[in-house]
């Protein structure tokens, strides 16, 4: 019998023009895909979203592809 794979995918917040921004939303980042790893998860690509230079917004965003 033929197992399925799981896909997943993630658009996280990766930085920020704020140092303590910067930190903080790394750090829930990592504990996310942290929790999908012990899990069984494993990372197949990370993708880099293009910013919106409309907006004020000046978070980084990126595209997690995950594979169980």
């Amino acid at each position: 019998m033929k197992k399925k794979k799981i896909r997943k995918k993630l658009i996280l917040v990766v930085s920020h023009s704020s140092w303590w921004k910067k930190k903080k939303y790394r750090k829930e980042t990592f504990s996310i895909l942290k929790k999908y790893k012990d899990d069984g998860y494993k990372l197949k690509k990370i993708k880099k979203l293009e910013q919106n230079t409309l907006t004020i917004d000046s978070r980084v965003f990126k595209e997690y592809f995950l594979l169980k």
